[in-house]
């Protein structure tokens, strides 16, 4: 209750401190400084409580994958919580010699699947499975999470964008160095056990968000059709059948190639002392080794001449997503289009929301989002709603961009932009409030824009904004030809959609 009390005080100072303030007394705070082999590492000191927060990010995602590979960055994420050579085995030894018999036997598992030989594959899978049982018995499963909560840990996790990779967790103050020690051995040491368990895992994932889940199932056919070369088209999680074929030698390989010091920072966020911790930092990352970076070439979206469409049927309500293709950050182009973002769709008294939800309740619910699906390349301004009975997800359409004319011929009243500049700014603001919100932040201004010097400069550019900026923008991105719509139906309630 404290740690709450504390957090909705900080919320409070930060709405209410002008931003340069602000900004002046949050970056005067922070200790920076870069290692010899390239990792970032960001402190700042806070005393609201005995605990320190960690957030280590990677500028690797899923449009870093090889054609085919979909989702191994997904995927590698869950193998660092494996453990290493000293973390989480009974016995490395045997361990490392069974782990090289089951690659081998994954051979010729995947070599007799492939023959479709009945025989092979039974004698094949027999040899497969039993090897896996004996590893089993080796290993400790969920030995991060175990040795964690040991310790006091919490709010363990990990997460994979198309952009980067991200572990973080809290921890009592004193357990520094233990954190340190950890994930540098993960770095270094990281081993693969479980590899196979894990392909059933994400298997099980996929089907849950992508095909059990009417939002995801859409969304993919969404992205497919948005992006014809761009990777941002292809599912984050990969295709079934992609993450059938994973093998053991792809994912480490990718692994070694781009989880390397020189592409990720550290975070650090509460009771931590600079200067006995960076002495730390560097007694056990200082020790790892940076790799060259391993860049792969990713094909610009070409720009787009005509709208393109998508319809699918799923047994659930109708759905609607239009998407328009922008610019990214520092363009500012998207900053105003975030603007136009909160105009739309933030709040109940946004525009599309007071007029399809309240006035002609046509809409159950209506959201929309900018820099979707990722940040680092241009992205999109997704409009999403569901459409309330007995309106068609096209009615929603049509008022869309009747809101989108509106605001490609008027210009915005000054009150009103206003009020969602406030919005914008308190979000943004909202969001440093917790050691998580800001950590995240953090990584990703020292990773994607420009250094994290530049955190507080979003709000003062939404301030900037003005509504010719808005009439611009809207004419210039807000177009027919400029959209994808993507349309889930209710099953048989429309032919000619994909099943």
């Amino acid at each position: 209750m404290k740690r709450l009390m504390t957090c909705w005080l900080l919320v409070v100072l930060l709405l209410t401190v002008p931003i340069p303030a602000l900004g002046h007394e949050l970056l005067d705070r922070i200790e920076s400084f870069t290692l010899d082999n390239g990792l970032r590492v960001l402190m700042l000191p806070e005393d609201f409580a005995p605990v320190v927060h960690f957030h280590l990010m990677f500028d690797v995602g899923g449009i870093d994958e090889e054609p085919g590979l979909g989702g191994i960055a997904h995927m590698v994420e869950h193998m660092a919580f494996k453990g290493t050579e000293t973390i989480g085995t009974r016995d490395f030894e045997t361990e490392e010699a069974l782990l090289q018999e089951l690659e081998i036997a994954a051979d010729q598992y995947f070599a007799a699947l492939e023959e479709d030989d009945e025989g092979a594959i039974a004698e094949a899978e027999q040899r497969f499975m039993s090897l896996r049982e004996e590893l089993q018995e080796l290993a400790t499963p969920d030995v991060l999470h175990q040795l964690f909560d040991q310790f006091g840990g919490v709010g363990m996790n990990a997460y994979t964008g198309y952009d980067r990779t991200a572990y973080f967790v809290s921890l009592p103050s004193g357990r520094q160095e233990l954190w340190l020690r950890v994930y540098a051995d993960i770095l270094d040491n990281a081993v693969f056990r479980y590899f196979y368990e894990e392909v059933d895992v994400v298997k099980e994932e996929r089907r849950q968000r992508n095909e059990d889940e009417p939002t995801g199932y859409l969304r993919e056919h969404f992205l497919r059709e948005a992006f014809e070369v761009h990777p941002y088209g292809r599912p984050l999680i990969g295709s079934m059948e992609e993450i059938s074929n994973y093998r053991y030698g792809p994912a480490r390989e990718f692994w070694d190639q781009h989880y390397q010091p020189n592409r990720a920072v550290l975070i650090m966020i509460g009771d931590i002392d600079p200067e006995a911790d960076r002495a730390l930092v560097e007694k056990y990352f200082g020790v790892l080794e940076s790799e060259p970076r391993h860049e792969r070439p990713i094909p610009a979206e070409p720009p787009q001449q005509e709208q393109r469409r998508v319809t699918v049927e799923y047994e659930a309500e109708p759905e609607i997503m239009v998407g328009f293709h922008k610019p990214t950050y520092p363009h500012r182009d998207a900053y105003v289009l975030d603007v136009i973002r909160s105009l739309l769709g933030t709040g109940r008294t946004s525009r599309l929301h007071a007029r399809m939800v309240i006035e002609e309740e046509k809409a159950l619910a209506i959201s929309v989002s900018s820099s979707f699906p990722g940040l680092r390349d241009p992205n999109l301004l997704v409009f999403h709603g569901r459409s309330r009975h007995p309106h068609k997800p096209e009615d929603l359409k049509q008022l869309l961009f009747e809101e989108i004319a509106k605001l490609q011929q008027e210009p915005v009243d000054p009150w009103e932009l206003e009020k969602v500049v406030n919005q914008a700014q308190a979000s943004f603001i909202r969001n440093l409030a917790s050691p998580s919100g800001l950590a995240g932040q953090l990584a990703t201004y020292e990773l994607f824009l420009d250094g994290y010097e530049n955190i507080l400069d979003y709000p003062d550019i939404i301030a900037s904004i003005t509504p010719e900026e808005i009439q611009e923008a809207a004419n210039a991105y807000l177009t027919k030809e400029n959209s994808v719509v993507g349309i889930l139906y209710t099953q048989g309630d429309h032919g000619g959609a994909e099943q």
